[in-house]
């Protein structure tokens, strides 16, 4: 499999130095936890996606490090890396670029940068994408790979808009199909990915996070109450073990429980309750 590789020098120096600081730093790599889905190593899934020109789409809920995933690989592979967010007020110049008043010369989005001259680009909750705002990359998630620019009067072909040689274009979203606000995807746009991975919370990457096993399980057993409908995230359990160090067991449980709904927070508080002691002995060892 080849390795992607970015070539800043193919980026014409109007633009260079804005593209040269969207490539995140190498630490975010390194600080990453990885996974393998059925046996594959995640870092390698988006390797063969940027060789096969795939899209990649991560379904999952929230706080399962599905924007972490694609950020971390851009760190590594050292890619420009940007995020279109989804709501209903974000102006579709903000994604791809608007006519400056003053010189009425045209300036990228960060999107288009990465679609003009590589790198990896993604697309947050794409299932609460604003229809106008979606009909500006829908052509992009194509075979074709294009995106049209109409008030530039151009059409950018992904990653063949810089000097010399093409560069390497990773194209990704993420979804939480129980979002509130969320709506079904339309088949048409959902075929355009075709690498679709589950990405839920996995205790082997929650292993390495948290120091606490009986928090995780703890975690774990309410993931499952059907009357705990609000997501119990990775995060969530590191930030518990963060104030407990710093503030205590009575401080850092309220502000966990405070994390759901109000009747939901008194069995939250039992469930703490109930393994108390076990996690408590885990942290002060740890």
């Amino acid at each position: 499999m080849a390795v992607p590789t970015f070539d800043l020098a193919t980026v014409p120096e109007t633009d260079r130095a804005r593209v040269a600081s969207m490539i995140p730093n190498p630490a975010v790599a390194d600080a990453y936890v990885h996974r393998h889905i059925e046996g594959v190593y995640d870092f390698d899934i988006l390797d063969g996606a940027v060789e096969d020109v795939e899209n990649v789409l991560l379904s999952g809920p929230t706080g399962s490090a599905k924007s972490t995933f694609f950020r971390a690989y851009a760190a590594y592979r050292q890619l420009p890396y940007t995020v279109i967010e989804s709501n209903a007020s974000m102006d579709l110049s903000t994604v791809l670029g608007r006519i400056n008043p003053q010189t009425f010369e045209w300036i990228d989005g960060e999107f288009t940068l990465i679609v003009r001259y590589g790198g990896v680009g993604v697309v947050e909750e794409i299932n609460m994408t604003h229809p106008r705002i979606g009909a500006g990359y829908h052509q992009l998630l194509a075979v074709s790979r294009r995106m049209s620019l109409p008030e530039n009067n151009e059409t950018i072909v992904a990653g063949r808009g810089g000097l010399g040689e093409a560069q390497p274009v990773l194209l990704g979203a993420n979804m939480n199909p129980k979002y509130e606000g969320t709506v079904r995807m339309n088949p048409a746009l959902l075929n355009r990915f075709s690498l679709k991975v589950n990405w839920g919370y996995l205790r082997e990457v929650e292993d390495q996070l948290c120091k606490s096993q009986r928090l995780i399980t703890m975690a774990e057993g309410i993931r499952t109450l059907t009357e705990i409908r609000t997501p119990t995230p990775t995060n969530a359990l590191q930030e518990f073990e963060r104030h407990y160090v710093r503030h205590g067991w009575a401080f850092a449980a309220r502000v966990f429980a405070s994390r759901y709904d109000d009747a939901e927070a008194a069995p939250i508080m039992r469930a703490l309750e109930a393994n108390s002691a076990a996690i408590q002995s885990e942290l002060e060892a740890a």
